[in-house]
């Protein structure tokens, strides 16, 4: 894989990258099958409302298709990646098709070679059967073919050349085993025969001896369910088929125009008469006779290619679902469960199930909580039934007893394929497909997810560049990590600008507010080590208090030493924990405790969150452990994989990677292997290469001079390597081009040189094109009044097509060279804040949830003086005792006992009115229970209902995201 000179995603391709062959019209085929598949056809369930958001919608059929096949030509063909495509070759592909559209186009190509192998594959299989079954027809010329061989014709190599789908294929799959898996085993018996003597001939002549591939034609050796099938037709039975009128592809023709293209050729004798002619000792009788012809024939038309196709189409467009809880999920499914508001569902079109429904209705029946069952009495277009549909295809008009016994015949035959062998096998492929389309679903929600965190750009601070505050080579950031535990230390942390700890202390009792020492110690380390910005882990609330010490320490700063204001900022911490217990923490940090770790990765991950989160990007796979949606343990994890790391692929390329840097800091190695081009074991050996050499890499042409990386490799990943031409100066021999430190590709210099002596209007004799680069980066503004559009048609005349899009984004890169495109930083809003706290959702944690909570405390309120003024004791006429208004205590035996009960200046001891129950929730929630909220009946004694650390059932009706509280 390393040697190869081909990129290396695409040498690990599940279905390898074909070429294609001049002249053919593959591509073309291909382009259109893409198109209809990839973006023209509608999905099963409602997938319409893209998660992401990313997508556009593709239009001008002919224009796509055009540059669909151009992309596929540009894959197959000349071996560039999707990046690289997107990047460099625009031209071909915008405005029609996106970045994530190519990538759709790439993943489509594998399924399109993958189902072009195996049409192969049954067709050589499909000629092989073509040519035994010609040599024994041809034995005898003088007998004529029995009527119970179906002739193979060129009319079954068209069909299945006009295949486009795996279904398609399994269904001539079937119906060829169905007709001709009867006489594989003497096929392959002839072969095996033929190929001894050919083996033993070669022996002879002593040649190599090259066996034949015919094993895998066992696979069509017909199962147990088509053994009853053989029974029938070695009995004979066929010719009786022909009786019923219509062959089953007449039948399906009649279903695919919808109406009867081929009438019922109507015999004139009775069923049970022409059965006579048919018994034998396996059927004796004529009814068993009849029977078993309509099995035949309901197999026939049941395994008939263009039937399946029909009913396919028509089913999976209208049909229906119930949902049937068992006993368990009676009990289980509460409210707080995902599918909950599909507990109970009776006739629920598929097409109305949205995003990840139906696999969570999956899981639930995995769990026995209920059963999923497919209604395969389905509604037809302008009947109740649709086979109702299908069998008006099928009948004779007529009144008399002969057409109505032969009828019956024929619906009975319709009934019985549909419901014994349609229908359960399109089932199955429905329960495949919608299990597929939810599983697509959440993998674009862990994508985007994913999305969301590299997009962000590095944090940025605007200081004027004052002494000691220099930003141009990148920031310095502390990170805060620390546990919710009064007595755990916590830790706080310095990374350089080169994201490198370069220095730590340990903070005992950081929760202890009313410890002095805590912020005079942050204090000091603030002032020795001067960071542009703080990272705080936001482990608990406690976070948000620390944010509030740092910010007054930092505006104390700014009071009393002039200096800049340093920005506070909270941090998911997701991420670093992951990490803290990672294969590479545990080599990079070895001696450093876990919470130092976090730490360290909280303000790496401000710094750089593309970086750091390319440290879970090793052999142990431990970016899988991050938390991307709730469903995505239902997936397959490699699959997810491939996913997760085509975003860091597309990221990668659009900010480019130092080489050199990621020698000097390991830590930045890990974006190496998501270079296009490059791949685990491409990137490693790159890096290796240099680092073996003690070499830096000084310009691209190195890739290939010391590099040894082929043309192929080499013009994927060159623009997207990216080298500090100013760091090098006068520190090396070797020629510095500064396009090197640019998104300009190699293939393209020449341009972007005559564009820099174009604008600075040098003359042709005087003209230094590489000083006019240089020139022209100091001056960039004069690229502004070229002609790029005559520019253009000039490369076109001279036969480099249309690089328009290609001119204008290499002045934009010469105005600012490998200019980051990310979405600056952006402080979380108080819900984020919530979220990142409270380690909730939107989707966990919403108005209206179902919670428990353990009953804190009673909530009082003392009587103000104008309320004691105006207290009114009441006295129980029944048994004389004297009630306290507030707090409803009603054991006084005199109105002068209330009043001191009551005396605020003296020793009352009325503890007020109550006015509700205060609680708190799992996730460390405060939370209150107005008192009128407590039950329907009015409470006025709290006490006789709740006690301090009783567990209830409470629904939120609020939620204070700024106060972190509930109601």
């Amino acid at each position: 894989i390393q040697q190869t000179d081909m990129p290396e995603r695409m040498q690990l391709r599940n279905v390898p990258i074909t070429s294609v062959e001049e002249g053919s019209i593959e591509l073309d085929l291909e382009s259109e099958w893409i198109y209809e598949y990839a973006f023209s056809r509608a999905s099963i369930s409602n997938q319409d409302g893209t998660v992401d958001g990313r997508e556009k919608v593709i239009k001008e059929p002919p224009k796509t298709i055009e540059k669909i096949r151009k992309v596929l030509e540009l894959i197959r063909n000349q071996h560039l990646e999707v990046p690289f495509i997107f990047s460099y070759r625009k031209e071909y592909v915008l405005p029609q098709l996106s970045k994530n559209n190519l990538l759709r186009v790439y993943k489509f190509d594998e399924e399109w070679t993958y189902l072009e192998k195996l049409k192969k594959t049954m067709m050589r299989h499909l000629d092989e059967a073509k040519k035994y079954q010609s040599k024994k027809l041809t034995q005898n010329l003088t007998e004529s073919i029995p009527e119970n061989v179906r002739v193979l014709t060129d009319g079954d190599t068209d069909r299945l050349r006009m295949v486009k789908s795996i279904e398609e294929l399994d269904d001539i799959y079937n119906h060829f085993a169905l007709y001709f898996g009867d006489f594989v085993p003497h096929m392959l018996e002839e072969y095996r025969r033929s190929e001894r003597e050919e083996a033993k001939e070669r022996r002879r002549l002593n040649e190599d001896v090259k066996p034949m591939d015919v094993v895998d034609m066992r696979k069509y050796l017909h199962g147990p369910h088509h053994d009853f099938y053989f029974i029938c037709a070695r009995a004979g039975l066929d010719g009786m088929l022909k009786e019923y009128g219509l062959s089953p592809e007449q039948i399906a023709e009649n279903m695919r125009d919808n109406y009867q293209r081929h009438k019922v050729d109507q015999t004139s004798k009775m069923p049970s008469e022409i059965a006579l002619k048919y018994v034998s000792p396996k059927f004796p009788t004529a009814p068993g006779v009849l029977r078993a012809a309509n099995y035949m024939l309901a197999v026939q038309i049941a395994n008939e290619p263009l039937v399946r196709k029909c009913v396919r189409e028509f089913f999976f467009k209208c049909a229906l679902v119930d949902v049937i809880p068992t006993k368990k999920g009676l009990e289980e499914i509460n409210e707080n469960h995902n599918v909950f508001p599909m507990k109970f569902l009776k006739d629920k079109p598929v097409r109305d199930l949205v995003g990840d429904q139906y696999l969570r209705l999956v899981v639930a029946e995995q769990h026995k909580l209920l059963t999923i069952v497919f209604q395969t009495q389905i509604e037809g277009a302008a009947t109740a039934r649709y086979v109702d549909e299908i069998k008006a295809l099928f009948t004779c008009d007529g009144f008399s007893e002969l057409v109505k016994k032969w009828n019956d015949l024929r619906n009975e035959i319709i009934e019985f394929a549909l419901r014994e062998f349609v229908l359960p096998a399109l089932v199955n492929e429905l329960k495949d497909k919608l299990l597929n389309e939810a599983q697509e679903f959440v993998m674009r929600a862990c994508c985007q997810q994913l999305y969301n965190w590299l997009k962000v750009a590095p944090y940025e601070v605007d200081f004027d560049d004052k002494d000691d505050w220099d930003t141009k080579n990148g920031i310095r950031v502390m990170g805060l990590s620390y546990v919710a535990d009064l007595d755990q230390e916590a830790f706080c942390c310095l990374i350089n600008v080169d994201g490198v700890c370069s220095n730590y202390i340990r903070l005992q009792n950081i929760l202890k507010r009313k410890e002095p020492s805590n912020l005079a110690t942050l204090m000091k380390f603030i002032i020795s080590t001067k960071p542009h910005v703080i990272a705080v882990s936001a482990e608990s609330r406690e976070a948000t208090m620390l944010v509030e010490d740092l910010r007054a320490i930092t505006a104390q700063l700014v009071e009393d030493n002039q200096w800049p204001l340093i920005n506070v900022e909270l941090m998911d911490n997701s991420l670093a924990k992951v990490f803290a217990f990672s294969t590479r923490a545990e080599t990079e940090f070895r001696e450093y405790p876990q919470l130092l770790r976090v730490s360290i990765s909280i303000a790496r991950r401000l710094q750089n969150p593309l970086i750091e989160f390319s440290q879970l990007c090793t052999t142990d796979k431990e970016i899988l452990c991050l938390n991307y949606h709730s469903m995505q343990k239902q997936l397959c994890q490699e699959d997810l994989l491939k996913g997760l790391y085509l975003e860091f692929v597309n990221r990668t390329n659009e900010v480019g990677v130092d080489i050199n840097r990621a020698i000097n800091y390991p830590h930045t190695a890990n974006l190496v292997q998501f270079i296009c081009g490059l791949g685990p074991r491409k990137g490693q050996a790159l890096i290796q290469i240099l680092k073996e050499n003690n070499q830096r890499l000084e310009n691209r042409t190195q890739l290939v001079t010391a590099c040894h990386m082929g043309p192929k490799v080499f013009i994927n990943c060159a623009g997207f390597i990216k080298i500090d031409t100013n760091s090098l100066g006068d520190s090396t021999e070797s020629y510095v081009e500064v396009l090197d430190g640019s998104r300009v590709h190699p293939e393209t210099y020449e341009w972007a040189r005559k564009m820099a002596v174009d604008a600075l209007e040098y003359d042709d004799e005087d003209a230094n094109p590489a000083g006019a680069v240089e020139e022209i980066l100091e001056a960039p503004e004069r690229l502004k009044d070229l002609d790029l559009d005559a520019f253009a048609d000039e490369l076109e005349r001279q036969g480099f097509g249309d690089k328009r899009i290609t001119l204008y984004d290499i002045r934009s890169e010469l105005n600012h060279r490998y200019k980051d495109g990310r979405p600056s930083y952006q402080q979380p809003s108080p819900e984020d804040i919530f979220n990142m706290v409270t380690k909730e959702t939107p989707q966990t944690f919403f108005i209206g949830k179902l919670v428990l909570a353990t009953v804190t405390e009673i909530q009082r309120r003392k009587p103000n003086r104008q309320e004691l003024n105006r207290a009114n004791p009441n006295k129980n006429e029944t048994t004389g005792l004297w009630q306290c208004p507030f707090c409803l205590q009603d054991n006084f035996t005199d109105w002068i006992n209330v009043r001191i009960h009551l005396d605020k200046d003296g020793f009352g001891t009325c503890s007020g009115q109550a006015i509700g129950v205060q609680i708190r929730l799992g996730n460390g929630l405060t939370g209150f229970l107005p008192i009128k909220c407590l039950s329907d009946p009015e409470v006025k004694t709290p006490e006789e209902r709740f006690r301090p650390g009783q567990t209830i059932h409470c629904r939120i009706t609020r939620i204070d995201v700024e106060n972190f509280s509930v109601e």
